[in-house]
């Protein structure tokens, strides 16, 4: 019940208002009827597309969209094909009690696939993909928040952090010094000598962190080589930036955590001395709401969560940030 209610708590209103609009929509298309009926059919996809649009509202990815668009698309011609295919079937199994009770429920299933489901969300995925890629970097440093609950079955590759790594090497760096180097951790055994060595929310006493199958999914370890440069400050945090945007462009999540005990780390990983521990980040596919508010007027600056189990983070008005240069 609590998984449930974390999800529940986590839809936003306009998801509701097209769930709504879906299940009213679907239960005026069967008034009217689907069968040669224009408007019933009309109705219906509306309805579709309106539970399509519920579905994939907290999509955080482009990319997502441009997969279930492709998705969506193959879908059709698929469909019915297989559908043709199988009706063709049908007649050569034709008496065959078992056998032809299957081939009829694929045959119904392709049609209803490749005719009713396929288009509406091959627009939803569209719409979707051009309103996300539209919102460009506003919506990613929107959505890139400090996670730190995850979806801990997402497992995340190699390739992926690798991925993430290299917008790194593509950013700024003070004097181009180059001087961070960077420990990948994916596997489950690694994962587990790292958690005990990181501390999450400082702000939130009587919570220990996540628990098993809250806990990411991968980390990358930012280290400073001490034989190419004193200071890492500055490139640390370009690089995270740089990590924790290209992870929500990924639709991941990603924690940056500055608690840690670094000779315990150091000690599990047998990372060299030459390397100064600068950073943890925590990685995965988020598993929480993290709603960002406006600093209230006590001035309150410390995340919260409400009763919903929603994370709140206080920010300062825009005009509160830029000083008047009179």
């Amino acid at each position: 019940m609590s998984n449930l209610y974390k999800t529940l708590s986590s839809v936003r209103i306009p998801q509701w208002i097209l769930l709504g609009a879906g299940l009213l929509g679907g239960g005026g298309s069967l008034l009217l009827g689907v069968s040669d009926n224009p408007p019933g059919i009309a109705l219906l996809y509306f309805a579709l597309a309106c539970l399509a649009g519920a579905w994939v509202w907290n999509w955080p990815s482009a990319r997502e969209y441009w997969q279930l668009l492709i998705a969506s698309l193959a879908a059709f011609p698929v469909g019915g094909v297989l559908h043709n295919l199988l009706y063709a079937l049908g007649t050569v199994v034709q008496g065959i009690p078992v056998i032809q009770d299957l081939v009829g429920f694929l045959e119904v299933f392709f049609f209803l696939v490749a005719v009713i489901a396929a288009p509406p969300a091959a627009l939803v995925a569209l719409l979707g993909g051009i309103s996300v890629s539209w919102q460009g970097m506003s919506r990613l440093t929107r959505l890139n928040r400090s996670v730190r609950r995850f979806k801990e079955a997402h497992r995340i590759k190699e390739k992926t952090l690798r991925k993430l790594i290299n917008l790194t090497r593509q950013s700024a760096s003070s004097a181009n010094l180059q001087p961070l180097k960077y420990v990948l951790s994916f596997q489950e055994q690694s994962n587990l000598r790292i958690f005990p060595t990181l501390s999450w929310a400082g702000y939130l006493k009587e919570w220990n962190g996540p628990e098993e199958g809250e806990r990411p999914a991968a980390y990358i370890i930012v280290v400073g080589d001490r034989e190419l440069a004193k200071s890492f400050q500055y490139d640390a945090g370009i690089a995270c930036q740089s990590i924790t945007l290209g992870a929500v462009e990924l639709g991941l999540g990603a924690c940056l955590i500055g608690s840690i005990k670094r000779e315990q780390l150091r000690s599990e990983l047998a990372i060299p001395e030459r390397y100064e521990i600068l950073l943890v980040i925590a990685l995965g596919k988020p598993a929480e709401n993290v709603v960002l508010d406006e600093v209230d007027e006590n001035g309150g600056i410390k995340y919260w969560r409400d009763t919903g189990d929603r994370h709140h983070v206080p920010k300062r008005r825009l005009g509160e940030l830029i000083l008047d240069s009179k």
